[in-house]
């Protein structure tokens, strides 16, 4: 909740002369916003000490401090930091008959000129002086006059007064192209205060940008590093996360001795969720450190489970620690490129049957499609070691059980309710069951490492090939041309795994993921000897494959054939997505 104190509104308009008077020793409730994002209502009062702190100006040629009091010193809750946005704008002045603002066309200091020539002072009563920043430039961020938001982390229990203070620098800058000129033209204004919870970095909204301290750029043998390191009396209590925006390139974050490779793609940001930062995450130091639009460490946001996901990449998820989830039996994430699908990870292939394995024979499985079947039916057969189904299927499962009364395991409803929330099926007013927007795909952690990353890269783009039509449309026009020897091989082994073969768009997802599971130089291998074995051991099967190359044991057509299919599907989502063959991530963790 977020509480405004606004007391008394001073006239401000246009051509108002700065008031420099004393106050008589008459505290003044300040003009500009104070408020507080505690989670309750606060109710304390802030004053100033002068009519200028009152109104948050200092004219820059009259350097002086600004001070503040609370009614009642305000508690501190843990976490916190201070944060004031002020700048430095051109002065209105009263000009006579008419107001006229100077414009950029005077002559003024550019604030790289008054940070070399000036200190903004923050001083609170009974904690640390900071020295606020006037321009980005030590983060290599160069903006002629930008606004700043700057949040000084407290480490007091009470907050009583604090000032802040203009003043200049002892010493000259020699060859200063700009000398004294123009201060009568500036002037400092503070916009607002806040309590805000801790964080650190620095980030941009429209022309204001937001800093904290500890965060600063340092040359490494390999290029410029941005480090976040702040020292213990001012670090989080809590779990913290990092947020990465605006990466155009291949990048790292090393988190204590934890290290985040970032692939590079369209998506230029990299978020890493609280559950897989390390119990001491500093120094945070991220390369190249340049070129990045912003960086927040801040603290974990609060997400139910099962209802709210956690927005994660599949390469995070392949390395989440298990003790990090939030329930034993599996956790439940967001796709963070592709928001709308829901990547459930489980304990085991048990608990993911209990969630998906009639939603299996429901949707994919030959002589059950389209009926539910009763646990004792499929108790002995097999469902899938992981899953994939869309919005659509969803919807029309869980609509039959809602028809027939259906008695669903406790799994199935908690499913059934996690998709409720997040938009994949909904409600209508009659309480049927339609189709949202989204997907779902499911691994377990009882598939080796290697399969778990095979599984994730299969179901993963059987997630995107549900939410995007181009995909689905590139998909059926590489299926409707693929060569009629590979369509009879790829239908063949798609009936050998129980897959329904009749359903087109079924058999077109399942021939797009094949391709895509692995890279193009495995693809080879994987279509023209692995599947084409499995074929060539049934008498009646075999003779839907090409010839065979007995020295080399592999089927050169189907190798050709498929090799081609990978490398167009490749090149495709790697232009869509940065994504590959084989790859589905964006992160890895080391």
């Amino acid at each position: 909740m977020k509480i405004w104190f606004v007391i008394r509104v001073f006239a401000m308009l246009a051509g108002t002369p700065l008031l420099t008077a004393s106050c008589g020793g008459e505290n003044a409730p300040v003009v500009f916003p104070f408020s507080t994002n505690y989670p309750v209502e606060v109710t304390t009062l802030l004053y100033a000490l002068s009519p200028n702190a009152a109104q948050g100006l200092i004219p820059l040629a009259q350097p002086q401090s600004l001070e503040y009091v609370f009614k009642n010193p305000l508690k501190v809750l843990d976490d916190y930091s201070l944060e004031l946005a002020y700048g430095v704008r051109v002065l209105e002045k009263d000009q006579g008959k008419k107001n006229e603002k100077k414009t950029g066309k005077a002559v003024v200091p550019s604030l790289q000129d008054l940070a070399a020539r000036y200190q903004l002072v923050l001083a609170i009563d009974g904690d640390a002086t900071w020295e606020l920043p006037l321009d980005l430039s030590f983060l290599g961020i160069e903006d002629t006059r930008p606004q700043l938001s700057y949040a000084v982390p407290l480490n007091t229990a009470l907050l009583g007064k604090f000032s802040i203070t203009w003043a200049g620098l002892e010493v000259e800058q020699a060859g200063s192209a700009t000398g004294g000129a123009g201060l009568e033209d500036l002037v400092f204004e503070l916009d607002a205060i806040s309590l805000v919870t801790r964080w650190y970095g620095f980030d941009q909204e429209g022309r204001r940008h937001f800093v904290t301290p500890f965060v600063y750029q340092e040359q490494t043998k390999t290029g410029v590093a941005l480090i976040l390191n702040p020292p213990a009396a001012y670090r989080n209590g809590g779990a913290v996360e990092l947020r990465i925006r605006g990466l155009e390139r291949a990048a790292q974050a090393m988190m204590g001795q934890v290290r985040f490779e970032y692939a590079g793609s369209a998506t230029k940001e990299l978020f890493i969720p609280a559950g897989a930062v390390p119990a001491i995450p500093y120094p945070v130091i991220i390369t190249p450190g340049s070129g990045i639009h912003g960086v927040k460490l801040l603290p974990v946001e609060s997400r139910d489970f099962p209802g709210t996901p956690i927005p994660a990449d599949p390469g995070l998820i392949l390395d989440y620690p298990q003790t990090s989830w939030r329930a034993p039996a599996y956790e439940v994430f967001q796709w963070e490129d592709f928001p709308s699908v829901l990547i459930f990870d489980t304990r085991s292939y048990e608990v993911q049957d209990r969630l998906f394995k009639r939603l299996a024979f429901y949707t994919e499985k030959r002589g059950f499609r389209g009926r539910l079947a009763e646990d004792e039916e499929i108790a002995g057969l097999h469902g899938w070691n992981a899953h994939d189904y869309r919005a659509e299927d969803l919807a029309a499962f869980f609509e039959a059980a809602r028809l027939a009364n259906f008695p669903l395991l406790k799994e199935e409803q908690e499913l059934e309710d996690i998709l409720f929330s997040s938009g994949i099926i909904q409600r209508t007013e009659n309480a049927a069951i339609r189709p949202g927007t989204g997907a779902v795909i499911s691994i377990s952690r009882e598939s080796p490492a290697y399969l778990r990353s095979q599984f994730m890269v299969h179901e993963g783009f059987h997630g995107i090939f549900f939410i995007d039509p181009e995909f689905r449309a590139f998909s059926r026009r590489r299926w409707e041309n693929l060569p009629s020897v590979g369509k009879r091989f790829i239908l063949s082994f798609f009936d050998y795994q129980q897959y329904d073969i009749k359903d087109e768009y079924l058999t077109i997802n399942e021939f797009m993921a094949h391709c895509l599971q692995q890279s193009v130089s495995q693809s080879a291998k994987y279509f023209g000897e692995t599947l084409a074995a499995r074929i060539d051991a049934s008498s009646w099967r075999r003779t839907v494959l090409p010839p065979k190359d007995e020295a080399t044991g592999s089927w050169p057509e189907l190798t050709r054939i498929f090799r081609i299919e990978a490398e167009a599907f490749s090149a495709y989502v790697t232009q869509r997505w940065g994504l590959a063959a084989g790859r589905i991530r964006q992160v890895t963790v080391r």
